[in-house]
């Protein structure tokens, strides 16, 4: 069973703060590309491959995100995750 809101909220932000990532979420909203991005950078300690420095629109954003969910796919879980939009 799926959890609410705001445990999933409680839960985002432990792992910010388990990360050492100066962020706080207040509503799901909040997890956007820089969250990802972050994560994907401390968990892993690397760069995200083909990242958008300095993002400039909804598109730059999405890029992004599509860059960490690829990696992640291809790079470190040999699994697919088109499943993921």
């Amino acid at each position: 069973m799926a959890g609410s809101e705001a445990e999933w909220i409680t839960i985002a932000n432990n792992l910010l703060y388990k990360c050492h990532i100066h962020l706080r979420i207040h509503k799901l909203e909040d997890c956007d590309a820089y969250v990802f991005i972050a994560l994907y950078q401390s968990i892993l300690g690397e760069k995200v491959p083909d990242l958008i420095a300095i993002s400039r629109s909804q598109e730059d954003d999405a890029h992004n995100v599509q860059a960490v969910i690829d990696s992640l796919a291809l790079d470190y879980l040999q699994v697919s995750l088109s499943h993921i939009t």
